[in-house]
This record gives C-alpha cells, structure tokens and sequence, in this order.
C-alpha cells in the first residue's frame, strides 16, 4: 500500500464522559448521609444539600409521628430535589445531595440516568441503623421509621455500594477513587 492509499482519519470525536457534578449518597435513615455528606463536600471544596431540608412541613410533622410517607407525599419533595439536581448538574455548583432516595423511581426521578449525576449507597446493617436511630437526637425521623424505609428500599444496581459502618475517611478516599472525583 502506498503512503497515499492510506484510510481517511476519523472526523468523529472522541467520546467523553461529563465530569461528576453531583453526587448523591442515599440510603436509610440513620445511614450516615449527613456526616458522610458535609465531609465529603468540604473535602472536595463542593456545596453540601441535605433532603430534609427540602420535606414540607406537613411531612416532617407525619414521619415525627413515626409514620412514613407515601409516594404522594414524596412526590412533591422528589419534584423540589429533581429542579436542584438539574442546576446543579448544569450549571453548578457541584454538589453532594444526602437523600434516601429509597426506591428506583425515586432516583430516576432525581436525573440520576445523567452522567454528571453519581449514586453511592450507605448499606448499614439494621442493627446498626437501629442504635444510631435510637440515639440521634433532635431529628424527626426516629427509629419507629426503621421497619418502613427497609420495606421501602429497594437497593440499586450499578452505583458506588458502600459499608456505612466504615470510617468517614476510608468512606471519602473510597468515593474518590471509585468516582475518579
């Protein structure tokens, strides 16, 4: 073959995948999403966004009550969380959202399809879940929440899988790595 027989160069582009931008770390109650969430974000110089905060009045005065809540009364704290996912994923800044986000409708609702959204779960055994519940103080979800979010979670597949009973340290140096963040 002659230097001129050679194939044309490709035109296309090369395929790049959009840096992470949130990060969100879901779980039970009692996991550690906070703790693990505010380190995280100080560790990586990112907002930090807690999703109680972001429950109507109404919902935090039922699951104070030892209830849980219903998909219709997630269903407009979901619709408030997809927006600041959506800016935060588009415009900034980047984020670390501590969510349940218990079911996989719920997370699909989140954008978490999106490549600059990642998911990494807390699993806590629920003995453990049960002692940090039992002792945390000032939170409206309390232990007699325990039993409905392990009813309703349904764990994901193909996120960050994390021990929520390792060290925060270990936790972020893991996030990192398997983020690339």
């Amino acid at each position: 073959m002659s230097e001129y027989a050679r194939p044309a160069p490709s035109l296309r582009e090369p395929s790049v995948t959009p840096p992470v931008r949130v990060i969100l770390l879901m779980g039970v109650s009692g996991a550690g999403k906070t703790t693990l969430g505010q380190a995280l974000a100080a560790e990586l110089g990112w907002a930090f966004e807690d999703a109680d905060a972001y429950h109507a009045d109404a919902a935090r005065a039922k699951m104070g009550r030892g209830e849980g809540l219903t998909d219709a009364d997630r269903a407009p704290w979901l619709d408030r969380l997809a927006a600041l996912v959506e800016v935060r994923r588009t415009e900034g800044p980047s984020t670390v959202l501590a969510c349940s986000a218990l079911r996989a409708a719920y997370r699909v609702r989140l954008g978490t399809e999106a490549d600059e959204v990642a998911v990494v779960w807390l699993d806590v055994p629920r003995a453990v879940l049960a002692d940090r519940l039992a002792t945390r103080a000032g939170h409206y979800a309390g232990p007699d929440l325990l039993d409905s979010q392990l009813d309703t979670l349904e764990p994901p597949d193909g996120v960050l899988h994390l021990d929520g009973t390792t060290g925060v340290d270990t936790l972020i140096e893991t996030i990192r790595d398997g983020l690339g963040v």
